[in-house]
């Protein structure tokens, strides 16, 4: 009983900090295409690009929020678990 509550818990930790890896190198990407649009703009001085890159919100891609909310009811599930054993 108590191994699966860890389990649970150490399954809704591993999804949170994976739905934030996601949605930090989805961030990155933007920023990385918008200095490899930028870059050759401002060598040659001719052209026009973004002032700033345009960044992917929350939920462009489904996997963030969801892995986000499935981590949430994991630990949930584990802290309430874990107070119904102590009662």
């Amino acid at each position: 009983m108590r191994i699966a509550r860890i389990k649970e818990c150490i399954l809704g930790c591993c999804l949170i900090i994976f739905s934030g890896i996601i949605f930090t190198f989805e961030r990155f990407m933007s920023v990385l295409k918008w200095v490899g649009e930028s870059a050759p703009v401002k060598i040659s001085g001719s052209g026009s690009y973004p002032s700033e890159p345009i960044m992917a919100s929350f939920f462009d891609n489904l996997f963030v929020p969801a892995l986000l909310v499935l981590g949430i009811f994991f630990v949930a599930i584990s802290f309430i678990e874990h107070k119904k054993i102590e009662l």
